[in-house]
């Protein structure tokens, strides 16, 4: 397969011009890691290692573009990568929690934590624009 075109590519331009750092794809998604075969760490690089995979991924309920504005918007040849940390599920005392500061590696946005959903600062993962290009954004905060 070849490299998208230009016209490809303006198209991907035009559809992240909106895009904010902060805002949110909701819905199931699904978080990529590497992991080490001979020592996995969570139920998800375990049944990835049973494979004979080296990477693994674990289902989420959406992402948070962590990206700057300024590079999001920029032209997709320039900068064709983004940076996305999902979101969690979490119960109300742990909303609280996030909410009162008491829990630094996770952030909350006003959008998700409707749902009860939390930014987890602890992972983060690149994609390129394309991928973003294709989601719906929710803002993640109103101003």
């Amino acid at each position: 397969m070849d490299v998208m075109d230009e016209d490809g590519r303006q198209r991907i331009d035009k559809a992240l011009h909106d895009w904010r750092q902060g805002n949110c794809v909701l819905g199931e998604h699904w978080f990529l890691f590497r992991l080490e075969v001979d020592a996995p760490l969570s139920e998800e690089a375990a049944a990835a290692a049973d494979e004979g995979a080296d990477a693994g991924e674990a289902e989420v309920r959406g992402f948070m573009v962590a990206t700057q504005t300024c590079d999001i918007v920029r032209q997709c040849s320039k900068r064709p990568f983004i940076e996305v940390c999902p979101l969690v599920e979490v119960n109300c005392k742990r909303l609280k929690e996030v909410q009162l500061g008491r829990r630094p590696s996770y952030a909350l946005l006003p959008a998700p934590a409707e749902r009860n959903l939390i930014v987890d600062l602890d992972r983060i993962m690149t994609v390129e624009k394309s991928v973003i290009a294709s989601w719906t954004r929710t803002p993640g905060c109103g101003t």
